[in-house]
């Protein structure tokens, strides 16, 4: 066992291995679970086919939007909450995955 041991004891992950460039077809609404099992894998580069768009341009630009006003509100709730002298608990994370338009009309 070397000094750097990353768990890929079988797999060889060098340059000069043989690879493939595929391009996979997702339908938008899948795709962020697609993307993320892919990454999870660890095997996988992607490409990034929109390099010439800012990231005002690029289509995930009003999610990241969308997801910096939900942390705002959630700071926002959190610090209330500890201004009203409540107790904050953690609690564990559901198994069902909630998608930003569900989160938005519970507030």
């Amino acid at each position: 066992m070397g000094i750097l041991n990353f768990g890929f004891d079988n797999i060889e992950l060098w340059r000069s291995q043989e690879m493939q460039l595929v391009q996979l077809m997702i339908p938008a609404e899948s795709a962020h679970d697609t993307v993320a099992a892919l990454g999870d894998v660890g095997l996988l580069q992607f490409k990034d086919l929109n390099s010439d768009k800012s990231a005002f341009q690029r289509t995930y630009a009003n999610q990241v939007k969308r997801c910096d006003e939900m942390a705002r509100k959630i700071r926002f709730f959190h610090e209330q909450v500890e201004k009203a002298g409540m107790a904050v608990g953690m609690r564990a994370v559901p198994d069902k995955s909630f998608n930003m338009d569900e989160l938005e009309v519970r507030h």
